[in-house]
């Protein structure tokens, strides 16, 4: 066995923490986030928001859970567990930032979310320095 192969264990509690915490952190990128909304639409932003988010929330909550608890059942310490759990979180987080950003129907969105904000922030500047329309 490899210093770092190790059979991830996944629970029904990751699933519910991750859905709850993409929940919540979409619900407040709606409700914090009223001129890009209104740019993109609600639909839209929040599908973006959501597929901007999940590579995150997933890489901490299931990922390194799962990862954590498969070093503990292998009889490894607590601290090695979880040290040996955010190589994999790690890794899962860099991936799925890769994917969300270059591969096509995730890119579209997270381009759209960019845009959005370039919007935004330009109205905004205009009107600090005088230009609003």
């Amino acid at each position: 066995m490899s210093a770092f192969a190790t059979t991830p264990i996944f629970t029904a509690t990751q699933a519910i923490v991750f859905g709850l915490l993409l929940t919540l952190g979409v619900a407040l990128q709606l409700l914090f986030s009223p001129r890009r909304r209104a740019v993109m639409g609600h639909a839209m932003f929040a599908l973006a928001s959501a597929v901007q988010a999940a590579p995150a929330l997933a890489g901490v909550t299931l990922v390194r859970g799962a990862y954590r608890l498969g070093y503990l059942e292998d009889g490894r310490g607590f601290l090695e567990a979880n040290l040996r759990s955010l190589l994999w979180m790690s890794g899962a987080i860099m991936l799925g930032q890769l994917i969300v950003r270059f591969v096509p129907p995730f890119s579209w969105l997270a381009r759209d979310l960019r845009q959005a904000g370039r919007a935004v922030w330009s109205a905004r500047f205009g009107r600090w320095m005088g230009r609003a329309r």
